[in-house]
Order: C-alpha cells, then sequence, then structure tokens
C-alpha cells in the first residue's frame, strides 16, 4: 500500500525542516509530493533555497512528478498549471485587502493545495511566536484546530505540530546558507533544535503509516537515517533527478560546499555587548535584516541574492562574554550601521537560562490539545 504523506510548515525564519525530513522519511517508502512556495517578507521560501543550488529545477511536468513518486518517493516542485488554481486568484487578492492573516483565507490556501495532492497523511507545521502569522499561541492553536477539521473532514489523517517561532531555527538565515545547513542536518551534523523538529514530525508520519511501534520509536529511526547515509543518499536522489549533476552531491556528500554555492563578498561579525545568558534572538528582527541585505523580496518581483544571510554562532540559553562573536553576516554590500545595531540588539542578554524549547503541543481532530510529552507516552500501537 502506498502512503502518501505530506508536511506543511505555516511561517518562520531559517525554517530548512522539509529538507532533512523528507530525505529521511521516504526511505521507507513513503510517497512525499512536496508543492511549495517562495519567500515574501521576512519568511523564506523551500523553492528559493533549492534554487541556491545549481541546476536545481523546481518546475516539474505532470508525468514527471509522476514517474518520480512511483522511482524516488519525492519531488518538490512550485504550485504551478491547475493545482488549486482559485489559491492563486485568492492570494492576490488577499495581498490588497490586509487580508492575508485572516484565518479562514489562510486555512484555505493552505488546505486546498495539500488535499489537491491526493494526500492519505497530513503533518501541519503550525508556528507561534514573534516571527509567525500567529502571535500568540492561542491564535496558533485556533488555526491547527481549524486545518486539522478541514483534513479529517476530507478523509485525511491531519496531527498538527505548534512549534515555537520567536528564535530561528538553528543557526542558518538565507538561502544557500541554510541549505548548507540542511544538507550537514542530513548527514548528522545539525543543529539540535533542527534535528528535534525532523524527527518528531517525521515520526508522526511513520507511526501513522504503521512503519514505527510508536511515536518515540518512530523519531528513532529519522535521527538513525542522518548516522548511516541513507538520509543523504536519498536527498542526492531527489536533487538528481531534478537536475543536480552527480558531481554536485558528491561535492556535499565530502562537505566542499564552497565548490557550489555562491560566496558573499563581504563577512562582517557582530560581537556581545554584554556578557550573560543569550535570553532571547528575534526571529522577526534577524528574518527582515536578511530580506534588506537581499536575501528575501519585499515584493513578489524582486531578484533574490542567494549567498547572502546571518550565521548565527550563538544563540537562545548559550553563554557569552563580551566581545564574543554573536552572529556573522555575509552581504554584497547593503549592510549599512544601522542594520548592523538592530542584529545587535537582537540578541537579548541576561542572567536567566533559557534553552529553546521547540515542540509546544500536538493538536489531533475530536482530541483536546496534549503536550508533546503527552502525545508522545500515548502513541505506542495497541
Amino acid at each position: 500500500k502506498q502512503w502518501y504523506q505530506r508536511r506543511v510548515r505555516a511561517g518562520g525564519v531559517g525554517d530548512k525542516v522539509t529538507f532533512p525530513l523528507v530525505a529521511a522519511v521516504a526511505n521507507f517508502g513513503l510517497k512525499l509530493p512536496m508543492i511549495t512556495g517562495r519567500g515574501l517578507g521576512h519568511t523564506g521560501g523551500t523553492a528559493d533555497k533549492l534554487e541556491s543550488i545549481p541546476g536545481f529545477n523546481i518546475a516539474l511536468s505532470d508525468s514527471h512528478m509522476e514517474q518520480t513518486l512511483a522511482d524516488i518517493g519525492c519531488y518538490i516542485t512550485c504550485q504551478f498549471g491547475n493545482v488549486a488554481p482559485a489559491d492563486k486568484t485568492l492570494y492576490s487578492i488577499r495581498d490588497i485587502t490586509s487580508t492575508v492573516c485572516y484565518p479562514p483565507l489562510i486555512c484555505a490556501s493552505i488546505m486546498s493545495k495539500k488535499l489537491a495532492e491526493g494526500l492519505q497523511t497530513l503533518v501541519l507545521d503550525v508556528k507561534t511566536g514573534i516571527a509567525s502569522t500567529c502571535d500568540s499561541y492561542e491564535q496558533a492553536e485556533g488555526l491547527a484546530r481549524r486545518m486539522v477539521e478541514i483534513g479529517h473532514g476530507m478523509g485525511v489523517d491531519t496531527t498538527a505540530v505548534i512549534t515555537e517561532m520567536d528564535t530561528p531555527i538553528g543557526f542558518a538565515i538565507g538561502n544557500s546558507l541554510e541549505m548548507i545547513e540542511s544538507l550537514e542536518c542530513i548527514q548528522g551534523r545539525g543543529p539540535a533544535d533542527l534535528e528535534q523538529i525532523v524527527s518528531v514530525q517525521g515520526g508522526i508520519l511513520l507511526f501513522k503509516a504503521g512503519l514505527a511501534p510508536s511515536q518515540a520509536a518512530g523519531e528513532a529511526m529519522i535521527l538513525r537515517t542522518f548516522q548511516d547515509g541513507s538520509a543523504f543518499k536519498k536527498f542526492s536522489e531527489i536533487l538528481n533527478n531534478q537536475g543536480v549533476s552527480s558531481e554536485t552531491t558528491e561535492l556535499f556528500g565530502q562537505g566542499k560546499y564552497d565548490k557550489v554555492f555562491e560566496k558573499a563578498r563581504y563577512v562582517e561579525k557582530i560581537l556581545a555587548p554584554g556578557e550573560g545568558h543569550i535570553e532571547s534572538v528575534n526571529a522577526m528582527t534577524l528574518g527582515r535584516s536578511c530580506v534588506f541585505l537581499g536575501g528575501g523580496r519585499q515584493l513578489p518581483e524582486d531578484k533574490i541574492d542567494m549567498p547572502v544571510g546571518i550565521q548565527l554562532v550563538r544563540t537562545k540559553g548559550d553563554k557569552v562574554s563580551r566581545g564574543d562573536v554573536l552572529a556573522e553576516v555575509h552581504h554584497n554590500g547593503r549592510l549599512t550601521e544601522e542594520m548592523k545595531q538592530d542584529i545587535t540588539n537582537a540578541f537579548k542578554i541576561g542572567d536567566q537560562h533559557l534553552p529553546i524549547d521547540r515542540i509546544l503541543s500536538i493538536v489531533q481532530p475530536s482530541l483536546p490539545t496534549q503536550s508533546y510529552t503527552s502525545y508522545r507516552n500515548s502513541q505506542v500501537e495497541k
């Protein structure tokens, strides 16, 4: 039996979860048709990040997509042709009527595309926090509940994971930088918070498909693919199938990213103005700064400067001393003194040690919202 699975996100900064997730999950025979989008505003676009890889082709024909699912199990494409055509019209209307953040229209936009893929199982990543479309946890839970019930009503086994988006995911913000961090994660060298999000969402997909005896076992299976090389092998197949040369993926496997990706002309360090623990890192400020550097779009027709971005050296929970490097800004001449100050101010340094807590809760149809720990303990084969 073929299980058509899907994970979808709702906004975020530094969100490169899709890449390690599909690399891991597709190893287990699940089919993942991925229809993604481009970045607009402070949130990066999955399609843009992939196009920082030379040769990657995001535009696939219907026949190519069908053959790819049969042969490889996953493709990543944009919303072309007749996939939820009404959504394109509605989205343009939302943009000029200030209804981009109106929950019913968010649900319609997201769920129309996902249901068009003919899925059996869907995992939604609904973010809450300063850099999300949902400022408060209550908004995120309400949005998650709406989409879960829509999916369930259409016969799709739908689960939503509510995740924190006050802090950027991982350490990289920017198209090429995020692809490098994704490739590192796929090869077992990723940041802990990125691995956690990937393993939790991938674990849900494996457990729902009956391939893991429990949620905990599913998470372990996902992480194992990063260590044994199978995730990287699968991701290489996905890239090669969409136009990336085998020479390029071989260089990725050797960690020779500088031979593939463009590099920014300048790299400037942002230094800690004091000592203590980093209590927060403002993802919205850093996401907007990346856009101003040229790494994102303020208008749909804007051209993206692929190598620019912000590489965090330290993040929330880390202890720092005055003069320690907080981040490195990769730019091609657009970095101003005002922007440097904004990036410095994005790091709040104080006395409290507050580690990142990414997974907040789980929403399922017709059940009360559960904490992640409670959900994880309950998901065991009967």
